[in-house]
């Protein structure tokens, strides 16, 4: 076990904590998949080292792609193997034990192919994980969508020096954290709020600032899901909505994410216990209640898309491969 703190190397049969600094051990590699000193990494570089807060949907996705990568080795490492076992067999001798290679390397290969089209991502094992990880290690840079319960964010709607361009609507709390955290109000002139009305005391702002400011716009943030393309038609038909009777400018993922070839990763809806999916099939997983949602990508290039969508009016995500969903894209490998 390597310790994260001071880079200490301690054996799992000299206890959980770290004998040269303290430092308490929660995950073990070998039950886990992970270790405490790879979390942190992750961490690390989610954050930018600490630069960026980061919700957990985009946490639990970069442990999902670290348990992807190592598979992909593994697969890589089972065919390579196979490979040279054939090459051998080739020249040493003929007939049943080709047939026994050959039959290996194209079951390894269908293995692949089938990785490939569909990848399970385990959230769920993610989410549990890092709940034990952060009851000993509070994650100083995961919003949590409570900052602001008893609070606003510092900067006021009302206040001139201020004076918000426009007011973005998310689909939840913690989005709300994520992008206030990391300064995007204050970068981009705009009012935060999600739709369920938090932060209570910016919404009650936003709303006496519609008043003497009607024209100002309103923009809608949400997932690729059923859900989210009807969002804007729900939200504006109900009078108990907060920001009731604004009309909405819709800026989150499209429907034509779901005529894109490429593998996205899709979620089940919140409080379902299935699994996540790395998919093509986006029609199929769309109509099964599954979301592409909006931070499936880092905080860093979230925030850079983000800032352009609200002065274009569409969020687009990059190529997968930009944005490192795809399986096969070069992460450090930390141990």
């Amino acid at each position: 076990m390597r310790c994260p703190d001071c880079n200490h190397n301690q054996r799992y049969r000299d206890g959980s904590r770290c004998g040269k600094c303290g430092y308490q051990f929660v995950l073990r590699k070998r039950v886990d998949t992970i270790s405490d000193y790879t979390v942190r990494q992750i961490v690390k570089r989610l954050s930018d080292n600490g630069q960026y807060s980061f919700t957990a949907t985009q946490l639990e996705l970069e442990l999902c792609r670290y348990w992807r990568h190592k598979i992909n080795q593994a697969l890589i490492g089972g065919i390579v193997f196979a490979g040279l076992v054939a090459g051998v067999a080739f020249f040493v001798a003929h007939g049943w034990s080709i047939a026994i290679v050959v039959f290996i390397l194209l079951t390894l290969f269908a293995v692949w192919r089938t990785q490939r089209k569909k990848t399970v991502l385990p959230l769920a094992k993610a989410r549990k994980l890092l709940q034990r990880y952060r009851q000993a290690h509070p994650i100083a840079e995961l919003a949590d969508g409570q900052a602001f319960l008893d609070q606003p964010p510092t900067d006021n709607p009302a206040d001139a020096r201020y004076a918000p361009e426009r007011i973005l609507v998310v689909e939840r709390d913690d989005l709300v954290d994520m992008l206030v955290r990391n300064r995007f109000h204050a970068n981009h002139k705009t009012a935060v709020v999600s739709r369920s009305g938090y932060p209570k005391r910016v919404v009650e702002t936003c709303r006496n600032f519609l008043r003497q400011h009607p024209n100002i716009p309103v923009q809608l943030l949400h997932d690729a899901s059923l859900k989210g393309f009807n969002l804007k038609a729900q939200l504006e038909s109900d009078p108990q909505w907060p920001l009731a009777g604004q009309r909405l400018v819709d800026i989150g993922l499209s429907s034509e994410v779901t005529k894109n070839g490429a593998r996205l990763p899709w979620l089940p809806d919140r409080g379902r216990q299935s699994k996540g999916s790395l998919s093509a099939r986006h029609q199929q997983m769309l109509n099964a209640g599954y979301r592409v949602p909006v931070d499936c990508l880092g905080p860093k290039p979230l925030m850079n898309l983000l800032g352009a969508a609200v002065i274009g009016g569409l969020l687009l995500l990059p190529a997968p491969d930009a944005a490192g969903i795809e399986i096969g894209v070069e992460i450090d490998d930390f141990g």
